[in-house]
């Protein structure tokens, strides 16, 4: 447990929505050296961020996304994700979102998840799991021809499906775990960065959702913290879930 006041993550993060509002619909995208897209709004969110974590949280630790943080040295760190699905921001569509959570002493602790563009925030206090201020409760979707599982841009590179019910991408992997804890979605196939995940992460914890490698092993988060993309994907969805997506699904590598 946390001395943080929850409401305070929920007020800094809907700011950081206002900030992006006032971008959406009219951006300039700019290539950074990995080909992944960078905007002002991005920029903003996060400097944003790091004043009002440095203003009320001082001896933490910050990983943000435009940054290029040093190895954190408190058991407290934030990770920060301006805007999770930047390419879709800067086209113009609505599920894009505004990701920040704590890792405490290694583990997902809380977190908030805000889609603007939607009016839609996820969040966790550590206890319970909330959408718009609801409490979630533990999801049980059915497998069927009409189920979804959602595929991020780089896990579907790095794998191949043979799935009875429809596939899809949104183009955030923070929204796609969100709606694995909805149960709107029956598992999502993702291979991001620790900044993706931590905030969803802490989210899916509560809700006894199993979040792992596709090899079945635990994510390992601090080894995480020097920025690199996790390995291997990682598939989210209901423990009783996991072993038979798992089947349907070839990694071929990172």
């Amino acid at each position: 447990m946390t001395d943080i006041d929850i409401n305070w993550l929920l007020s800094i993060t809907r700011k950081a929505g206002e900030i992006a509002l006032e971008h959406f619909g009219n951006t300039k995208g700019t290539l950074k050296p990995d080909q992944s897209w960078v905007t002002q709004a991005d920029l903003e969110i996060e400097s944003y961020f790091r004043q009002e974590l440095a203003a009320a949280r001082p001896d933490d630790a910050i990983l943000g996304e435009e940054g290029n943080d040093p190895a954190p040295d408190s058991p407290y760190v934030w990770a920060i994700d301006p805007i999770d699905g930047t390419r879709v921001f800067n086209h113009g569509l609505p599920i894009w979102g505004i990701s920040i959570g704590l890792l405490y002493q290694g583990h997902p602790t809380l977190g908030a998840f805000l889609l603007p563009a939607l009016g839609d925030l996820y969040h966790t206090d550590g206890q319970t799991a909330f959408y718009n201020g609801t409490p979630l409760t533990p999801p049980d979707p059915s497998i069927d021809p009409n189920a979804l599982l959602l595929i991020s841009e780089g896990a579907f590179q790095n794998a191949t499906v043979d799935y009875p019910g429809k596939t899809l991408s949104l183009g955030s992997c923070a929204a796609h775990l969100c709606y694995v804890a909805r149960g709107s979605a029956v598992g999502a196939l993702d291979q991001a960065h620790i900044w993706d995940y931590a905030a969803l992460s802490a989210i899916l914890q509560v809700l006894g959702i199993s979040l792992r490698y596709l090899s079945g092993e635990k994510l390992d988060y601090p080894a995480l913290y020097d920025g690199r993309n996790v390995p291997e994907p990682t598939l989210a969805c209901p423990a009783t879930h996991f072993a038979p997506l798992q089947k349907a699904i070839v990694s071929l590598g990172p």
